[in-house]
């Protein structure tokens, strides 16, 4: 599929709802404590690389990351629009007309709880980027976010319910949202913000955390953890997801549903020359059963 254009598929059989929010799915066969590859043929296809999803609300617009095999380099980023009983799968213009300063590179897209705000990051060295909802229900020219930049490559934004934003240059920094805009940045206080974390992905009450780190026991092995915060606001040490989750490949990305029902993660078999990349989904009672 050529992502410059347009294509229909039919998916009535398969578009699902769930019944807490009415978040509409492209896969009908919902996942319990073993994660599942999630929509085989639409999102996750066997001759390309996919990881990073995210997704509207309702769930009738979902976008993530396509990459390439040899180097793990972003090349894009695709789009699905849910439609009544159709989908559109693009490339949204904000990707499609990005000018890059230095090198082609783009992916990660986060879209924010309201739905009125996109975040992703492009370029290389990576920085953030945002655009928001336009009157016609497309995204707006994308900004570079200077104001909360670091010295380092930024990557992975998440948010919470409330706005806040948290990312991650090897240390997690939250950005809270003030008047609107985010304008400051604090080092995110937890026991294991000291080595290199990544993908960190916040619960939309901002009480756990699921990121990746690699494990100390394998240096060419990331795997998925979570901290949960108890009644005092500290931070527990991080837990490991368990073996039903984290495989001898690299598991990373995580994100959790609009109806926090379900956790989407990826899973790749390795850094360079890869032989496959896809997205998975599981029931977020993974992460639930290891809170103290």
């Amino acid at each position: 599929m050529k992502l410059q254009e347009l294509r229909w598929l039919s998916i009535l059989l398969i578009i699902s709802s769930s019944c807490a929010d009415q978040v509409v799915y492209l896969d009908d066969d919902h996942p319990g404590l073993i994660p599942k590859k999630y929509a085989v043929g639409i999102i996750n296809m066997d001759d390309r690389f996919q990881q990073n999803m995210t997704m509207s609300p309702d769930g009738k617009e979902q976008l993530f990351t396509i990459t390439d095999a040899a180097l793990w380099r972003y090349e894009s980023i695709v789009r699905v629009k849910i439609i009544e009983d159709e989908v559109l799968i693009d490339t949204p213009p904000f990707v499609a007309d990005f000018q890059y300063e230095n090198h082609q590179f783009i992916g990660e897209p986060m879209i924010s709880p309201d739905n009125e705000h996109l975040y992703f990051i492009a370029d290389y060295p990576p920085d953030i980027w945002h655009s928001r909802r336009t009157d016609v229900g497309d995204w707006s020219k994308p900004d570079k976010m200077t104001e909360i930049s670091t010295a380092k490559d930024d990557w992975y934004v998440s948010l919470s319910r409330n706005g806040s934003l948290y990312f991650t240059n090897g240390t997690v920094y939250k950005s809270p949202l003030e008047k609107g805009q985010y304008t400051s940045k604090t080092r995110w206080e937890s026991p294991f913000n000291m080595k290199d974390v990544r993908d960190p992905c916040i619960s939309p009450g901002e009480d756990f955390m699921i990121f990746t780190y690699t494990d100390t026991l394998s240096t060419n092995q990331s795997d998925l953890f979570v901290s949960f915060k108890d009644d005092q606001g500290n931070w527990s040490e991080a837990k490991n997801l368990g073996k039903e989750i984290n495989t001898e490949h690299r598991e990373f990305a995580p994100y959790i549903s609009p109806d926090e029902q379900f956790l989407f993660f990826s899973r790749r078999d390795q850094w360079q020359n890869a032989g496959f990349s896809n997205i998975y989904w599981v029931s977020l009672k993974v992460v639930e059963k290891l809170r103290p």
